[in-house]
């Protein structure tokens, strides 16, 4: 199996557990923010190397990265806590589900 798609998979498991977990708390968006970031420059290398994935992995990884991006930019802002919140949510069930997905494409392929 390609080195590459290993630590893939692997760095997959820590994001979603920090979706889950850890991005309630500022620093924990942070965290896993750059972990995600590290995560899709990986993806990026696997796609270049020619392995692919389902489209809903892709479109669901950037779309949930571009959504705790802006969450953490709406943290700074005053009384923005409902707003981060809900984007909070909603990106942490778009990794999680994006990890679904490039996992069973990983068990299938």
């Amino acid at each position: 199996m390609n080195s590459v798609l290993v630590v893939h998979f692997w760095l997959g498991i820590l994001v979603a557990a920090c979706a889950a977990l850890f991005v309630w708390f500022k620093l924990g968006r942070r965290i896993t923010l750059y972990l995600l970031s590290l995560q899709l420059l990986l993806g990026i290398v696997l796609m270049a190397q020619g392995l692919r994935a389902p489209t809903p992995h892709y479109v669901l990884a950037l779309a949930g990265w571009a959504g705790y991006m802006g969450a953490n930019y709406m943290g700074r802002q005053p009384d923005s806590k409902q707003n981060v919140l809900v984007l909070t949510v909603l990106s942490s069930a778009m990794i999680l589900l994006a990890a679904y997905i490039g996992a069973r494409a990983g068990s299938l392929g």
